[in-house]
């Protein structure tokens, strides 16, 4: 009797894992919902979940910390950024935020020297004035035992804070028309990701891209117009504007033009104000809810050289105040969703993808996944004590983004995050004025949804 034969193993394609959902959708409509909570699930089926579809482009996440991995440090021509052609790219114009490949590589080898440590005590100089205006502006309500708006403090703290690091000197009309055209700007942009039907190309006249249009361009002039008269009357104090004037591309020693000023300011600036804010809030949030590591905070800050103001050097010693921080990044990371689009076929694991494949890497759901941490969901910074993210892999903990593209400004972030915790701690108590659970606010940064008001008195 003659068998039948077996079909060759070699003839069978892997299939991810799939979300539930609406035929060819998929699981898109609960993904724009719910972000958060759609994508934690998807985490836990498969180290590959097919999520669904928008027009040509599938949408997968990536679980497993290897094959993110293998994601974030794919040769460009196989896996590339998805920041080109839509709202961030013309928010952003070419940057080292936006650019690929070689032209990428070449902008970061040259802004490389911006951000050397060997900067940071002078940029810590020019921050550190604006953090005592807080505290001059707190020092009355905590006397009053009164209360106030934590974020929205931070939101203000923060922006002069980088726009005196960036500039050298303070520009609060300037400032302000940064805020207003960012915030509708990435607001914007996340309306558009997940749009059940294609979007109409910026360039279309609606009132939407109107808007969003007559923003950027009247960013671009103020900002145009700071680096006019920086040239023209340089300040005493350097900032990044400086630095980043004094970048030269390494082959013909030419500096950059204004277009390439421009779009480095403005990815500088909200990394430096934008996700520092949203790391700082969280942090806030979590200190007053978990008061025990907040004494052991205050207990290391307290220990420094007292009767003087913090100076640069301090921040060194910061240990424990450096574990709570990144553990509060591991809970609430700012960059909660990381996005590349697969360029040709592409196999990632043993599963092929086509071209307009695009591949969702969650930090969030990553730093929350009990296969990778223990006891994910509590805050805990000694986890991080051994300075090699404890139990974790290292995929599995992206602040900061990982492989060549990890953000060049980490350590301008963590530098205002020690100052603002070390200061602020020295001199206030925080209590939570509503022990509630925040609610999250998933756009283009994670937000906190409400306000984080806390009740305020001195030390």
């Amino acid at each position: 009797m003659t068998e039948a034969a077996v079909p060759s193993a070699q003839a069978v394609v892997p299939r991810p894992a799939a979300m539930p959902g609406l035929p060819y959708f998929g699981g898109i409509v609960r993904m724009k919902k719910d972000p958060i909570g759609y994508l934690r699930e998807a985490s836990g089926r498969g180290p590959v979940v097919r999520l669904g579809r928008l027009g040509r482009r599938s949408f997968y996440q990536v679980n497993d910390p290897d094959l993110v991995r293998s994601v974030m440090t794919a040769p460009g021509a196989d896996v590339g950024m998805t920041r080109t052609s839509d709202v961030l790219g013309f928010l952003f114009g070419e940057s080292v935020f936006t650019m690929q490949g070689e032209p990428w590589r070449k902008r970061r080898d040259e802004l490389q020297p911006a951000f050397r440590t060997s900067n940071l005590p002078e940029l810590f100089g020019s921050a550190a004035g604006e953090i005592e205006q807080t505290v001059e502006h707190f020092q009355p309500v905590a006397e009053a035992r009164g209360s106030v708006d934590f974020s929205a403090a931070l939101l203000d703290l923060l922006q002069r804070m980088i726009v005196r690091m960036m500039f050298g000197v303070a520009v609060p009309e300037t400032a302000a028309q940064l805020t207003q055209a960012f915030d509708y700007g990435l607001a914007y942009r996340q309306r558009r990701r997940w749009a059940l039907t294609s979007s109409l190309p910026l360039w279309f006249p609606t009132p939407a891209n109107r808007k969003f249009d007559d923003g950027v361009a009247r960013l671009n002039a103020s900002i145009v117009e700071i680096i006019e008269d920086h040239r023209a009357h340089p300040p005493q104090r350097a900032g990044l504007l400086t630095m980043l004037m004094e970048c030269r591309d390494a082959e013909t020693g030419v500096g950059w033009s204004d277009d390439e000023l421009l779009a480095e300011v403005k990815t500088t600036f909200v990394a430096g104000w934008l996700t520092t804010t949203t790391a700082a809030t969280w942090l806030f949030d979590l200190l007053a809810r978990h008061p025990e590591v907040a004494a052991r905070v205050v207990a290391e800050i307290d220990a420094l050289p007292s009767g003087r103001p913090l100076e640069y050097g301090d921040l060194h010693s910061l240990e424990f105040v450096e574990d709570t921080i990144l553990e509060a990044m591991r809970l609430f990371p700012p960059g909660w969703l990381l996005s590349r689009r697969v360029r040709r076929p592409f196999t990632l694991g043993d599963i092929p993808l086509g071209p307009n494949s695009v591949l969702l890497v969650s930090p969030y759901a990553l730093h929350r996944d009990p296969t990778h941490w223990n006891e994910p969901d509590r805050f805990d910074p000694d986890r991080f004590h051994s300075k090699n993210h404890g139990e974790a892999h290292k995929a599995a903990f992206l602040p900061f983004g990982f492989g060549p593209r990890v953000c060049i400004g980490r350590g301008v972030a963590m530098m205002e995050l020690k100052m603002i915790v070390a200061t602020l701690l020295r001199r206030f108590r925080f209590t939570l004025a509503d022990t509630a659970p925040a609610k999250l606010q998933p756009v283009s940064f994670l937000r906190r949804a409400d306000p984080l008001i806390l009740d305020i008195a001195p030390r």
